[in-house]
Parts: C-alpha cells; structure tokens; sequence
C-alpha cells in the first residue's frame, strides 16, 4: 500500500504521450481524464490524422505535430491500429535512438502486438506493458487485461494498473498468449452485447413499443444483469436458473436458442475471434540497438 500510494503521488505528475487518437485511443484517455486520475495539462497527443487530432484540440487536450515531440513524455501509448503499428515503431525507433534519456513506459493496446515485435523494433528495449482494453473505457466502465515485459518494475505496474483502473476493471496475467483470449472475449466482446441489444430493441419495436423506451430498457436489463453476474457468487448457470422459473417465459425463450443452436454460435464466433488474433500479429522492423 505504501508503494503504491507512493507511485500514485508521482504518477499525478507524469506526463503522459497517446499516440493515437482514434476510438480506443480516445476512449482510454478521455476516460482517465474525465475520472481525475490524468490532468488533461500533462496529455500529449499525436495523431497523423488531421480531424483526429482537431477532435483532441476542441476538448482542449495538447497536440504534438511531430513524433519527436513525444520524447518529453514520461509514458508513451501506442493506441494506432495494429496494421499501422510497423510504421510507427521504426518511427519511434528512430526518435528513441536520437534521444538516449529518452526511456518512457511504453503502454501498448494494438491487439496482436506481441511484446517480442515492439521490443525487436525498438531496439530490445524492454520497458513495455501490452494491454488490452475496450471501448467501454470511454464511459468509464471497461475490462482490461494486461502483461508486462520482464523488465517492468513494481512501480512501473503501478502506474499501468492506475491508468487502466481509472477507466474500469484491470487484471494482469504473465502469459501474454492470453492476451489472444482476452482480444477474443473482452476487447471485441462489447460488439456481441451491442448485437443482442439490438435484437432486443428490433422486437419491443415490433410488438408495439417506441425506439426511445425500448433502448433504455434494453441497455438497463443489460447493466443490471453485470452488475449482478459482479457481485453475486453463483455461477452463471445459477443466475440463468434463477430467472428462467419452470413452464414460464424465460424457460420459454431458452428452449428456442438451445434448439437453434445458439451456445454453440456464440462459441464458434468468439473462437473465431480469438484465432484472428492469433494471426494478425504484423512483422515490425529491427532497427540497430537502442542505447
């Protein structure tokens, strides 16, 4: 505890570089911001798109016109997408070659990044967290999961962990073939809500309810149900038994799935998604040495 509140008092004055600032990137930052655990002063963001970095500076946020410029920062988050992530790395190779102080804690949350491709690029440098986070941040209310490199100090997950509590839920695991799973289920696992929402709302819409007070149910029924899966210590089996009461409605509308199909749709679709994260891993390049 001591450390960490010994951490938390530095951290409140570490500058912070996001490079990045699309859906998550955005979502990530704006979330710590709006939480109080970042000063939107100490946000430095870079973006090669134009309107996204117009997008920082209309919330007030610093915005750096080069990628040097990111070296005065303290923490650096690669939040680019993962086919961009080549590109970027020889980028910050070089910057991080020209300015030898310059040795931030880098955060990356491109999915399928491994932490051998970023250090292998950035010249074995091995001060590197992978997490991977979702777009429920920008409420506040994400799951992330994250890995550190075999470099990072106490201290250093510290900071990582604060970040992303700030913005939800954060857990660490050491194998970062995880991090696949994690990429499969958490990180595009919004999306499968999103889409049973919307079922949702299509046949409260058909049966005679208005779009506005269908949606507020929908997204209500959706949070109460987390809220209870959270803090209850039955199993899913048992929360799903304990709405679905013999010969009535739920029990009625659980027959039809199981008789579609409907676990092992799901299943297959989130496998699916688990092993494209597997595959979309990019090749980086391997710059000479960093100093």
């Amino acid at each position: 505890m001591k450390v960490a509140n010994l951490v938390k008092k530095s951290s409140e004055k570490l500058k912070i570089g996001i490079i990045g600032y699309g859906r998550m990137g955005s979502s990530l930052i704006d979330g710590a911001i709006r939480s109080g655990s970042i000063s939107p002063d100490l946000v430095l963001i870079y973006d090669t798109d134009a309107k996204r970095s117009e997008l920082a500076k209309e919330k007030s946020l610093k915005t750096a016109s080069s990628i040097e410029e990111i070296a005065s920062c303290d923490v650096v988050i690669l939040a680019v997408k993962p086919k961009d992530m080549p590109q970027l790395l020889e980028n910050l190779g070089r910057v991080m070659k020209a300015s030898p102080n310059f040795k931030p804690l880098i955060l990356s949350i491109a999915a399928g990044v491994r932490l051998s491709t970023l250090r292998s690029a950035l010249g074995g440098y091995s001060r590197i967290v992978r997490a991977m986070p979702n777009i429920a941040a920008s409420v506040n209310e994400s799951t992330s999961v994250f890995v550190p490199s075999n470099k990072i100090t106490e201290e250093d997950l510290v900071i990582v962990k604060s970040i992303l509590e700030s913005v939800g839920l954060a857990f660490m695991v050491r194998d970062e073939s995880l991090l696949d799973v994690v990429t499969g289920i958490v990180g595009s696992g919004p999306a499968y809500f999103f889409l049973l929402m919307k079922i949702m709302e299509e046949v409260g819409i058909k049966y005679g309810l208005s779009r506005d007070l269908i949606r507020q149910m929908v997204a209500q029924t959706c949070k109460g149900s987390g809220k209870m899966a959270l803090l209850s210590k039955d199993s899913f089996e048992q929360l799903i038994n304990a709405v679905a009461s013999p010969g009535g409605t739920t029990e009625e509308a659980l027959k039809i799935m199981n008789s579609k199909g409907f676990t092992e749709i799901v299943s297959q679709a989130i496998s699916a998604a688990i092993e494209r994260s597997k595959r979309m891993a990019p090749s980086a390049p391997t710059p000479p040495p960093h100093t």
